[in-house]
């Protein structure tokens, strides 16, 4: 209950300062001269992909963050003190309709690259479809070839009001190499090279400026052991070529197979984490 309104308290900061921006700062995006309003507000939703394509020309940089356990209280600095994972993107619109991004998380060395592909846009309907091919670098004796994840999803977001947006992402994820682990008690702990994932995203537009987010990806079937779901909750703040978005999350993985694999963090057991995205988009189409 203590972090459900610590989390509310933020919100309540966040959307104050949203609200004082919006007379600062104006939110433009241009298409073929005309206004064209994405569903989503950034290429991710929190951690999963988002049905929103960057423009012919633009090229969008990322950071983000994902922090240790609020649980650890203020000794630990609620997770601040813990060792984040980081991820630093870019994405480049080559086409309106195709970008392709590269990037690098701090957790196993990750380099990953991607692409995504818009199928059909109107006012009220995207579809995209999205896949991530990701390596892991740690000097660990692994082959190039075991050292491979994939990631892929079909994107569907669809507009349900002026202020309600909503997705569907049914994905698979897949990793070459997987291990079989011995605990201390005898037990075998084994990890799936396979993930089927239906995932869920939804975003209530509470201003010009400001958003909440909730992005939820269920695995479907089988499972490595000992894994959970990952559920995120935030806030979208838009400032013209920004987006800020500041969130807690069930896990510190920022790469969508990672954070469906190896995610052990438990939701019934409140196990979040505090993180921050940091979208910067440069390009003819954005001030």
């Amino acid at each position: 209950m203590k972090y459900t309104r610590s989390f509310l308290f933020i919100i309540a900061i966040l959307l104050n300062v949203a609200q004082s921006a919006h007379a600062q700062i104006p939110r433009e995006r241009s298409e073929a001269g005309k206004v064209s309003e994405e569903l989503f507000w950034a290429p991710s939703v929190i951690i999963q992909p988002s049905s929103t394509q960057i423009d012919r020309g633009n090229l969008d940089f990322t950071i983000q963050h994902a922090f240790g356990l609020l649980s650890g209280g203020a000794t630990r600095l609620f997770g601040l003190d813990d060792p984040a994972n980081i991820r630093f993107g870019l994405d480049y619109g080559i086409r309106d309709w195709i970008s392709f991004g590269m990037g690098r998380s701090r957790f196993d060395k990750t380099f990953d690259s991607r692409i995504k592909v818009r199928l059909r846009s109107n006012p009220s309907l995207r579809v995209n479809v999205f896949t991530n091919l990701a390596v892991e670098t740690p000097e660990d004796g692994r082959s190039f070839d075991h050292r491979l994840s994939y990631f892929n999803g079909l994107i569907v977001s669809r507009k349900i009001s002026d202020r309600l947006f909503v997705q569907l992402m049914p994905a698979w994820s897949h990793f070459n190499l997987v291990e079989t682990n011995r605990l201390l008690d005898t037990t075998i702990e084994k990890s799936e090279n396979d993930h089927v994932i239906l995932g869920m995203a939804a975003r209530l537009e509470m201003s010009e400026q400001a958003s909440l987010l909730i992005d939820y990806m269920p695995v479907v079937g089988s499972r490595s052991d000992n894994t959970n779901n990952v559920l995120s909750l935030g806030v979208d703040i838009e400032a013209g070529g920004h987006v800020f978005q500041v969130f807690f999350t069930s896990t510190q993985w920022i790469t969508p197979q990672h954070a469906v694999s190896n995610s052990r963090r438990s939701i019934s057991d409140r196990d979040l984490g505090f993180g921050f995205n940091v979208h910067r988009m440069f390009g003819s189409s954005h001030q």
